[in-house]
């Protein structure tokens, strides 16, 4: 064979068959190399027993939320709906934009920093850690709206979201408090479709009870008969 055939085509192919193949392979390498090593947001924690390496970092502030990516190797892939535990903090994957040609997986997600405890039809008490959003937080409704291809995809009339892991439990009209709050709700809506095992969910003020109240709460009070 000749020096064309061997060594010139391996040397030139070693990261990809085409051109397109070869600038991704090269763009991976230097997000590892020159970027994750490097950076000041960067991230150890496991999945399933599964080590990830990444950044974690800030990329937007609102007025009530702050906004993370977790940046990861191409190789790398977590499942929308996960919970990971970074810094002992809880985070939820929630979105994955098309980053085909970065040479690295974005995801959005979200700071898992506050329990929704609810009564479910059945009276028993239910919890899981949320994100609380406020009143509008278009962040997420903008992901909803991207992932759904709907622009009018959006719930306007409820005063507090929250956007946690799917929980069958949870259904509308449901008695609800989030920790740090003296308030108590009532789930008036949520979309648990859109974004297969992520939730989010809307509430409304409503009276406070005595939790053991929720014994003697009537069967129409969840839409009964």
């Amino acid at each position: 064979m000749s020096y064309y055939e061997n060594v010139y085509l391996p040397r030139l192919n070693k990261n990809g068959m085409t051109r397109k193949e070869r600038t991704l392979a090269i763009k991976a390498q230097q997000f590892e190399d020159s970027y994750l090593n490097k950076s000041i947001y960067r991230v150890e924690f496991d999945v399933d027993y599964v080590p990830y390496i990444g950044t974690l970092q800030p990329v937007k502030e609102k007025e009530d939320i702050i906004v993370y990516q977790l940046l990861l190797p191409i190789a790398s892939f977590i499942d929308i709906g996960t919970i990971v535990t970074i810094n002992e903090q809880k985070w939820l994957i929630v979105f994955k934009p098309p980053t085909v040609e970065t040479g690295y997986n974005k995801y959005q997600v979200y700071l898992l920093d506050r329990t929704l405890t609810w009564w479910d039809q059945n009276k028993e008490i239910q919890t899981s850690p949320v994100e609380f959003c406020g009143r509008m937080d278009k962040e997420i409704e903008d992901i909803f709206q991207k992932v759904s291809g709907n622009p009018s995809h959006r719930e306007i009339s409820s005063l507090a979201k929250v956007i946690m892991p799917f929980n069958e439990n949870l259904k509308q009209d449901c008695y609800a408090k989030i920790d740090g709050s003296d308030r108590r709700f009532i789930i008036t809506g949520y979309d648990s479709e859109t974004i297969p095992e992520v939730m989010f969910v809307t509430l409304d003020i409503t009276m406070a009870r005595e939790d053991s109240e929720q014994d003697q709460t009537p069967n129409s009070f969840w839409g009964g008969a």
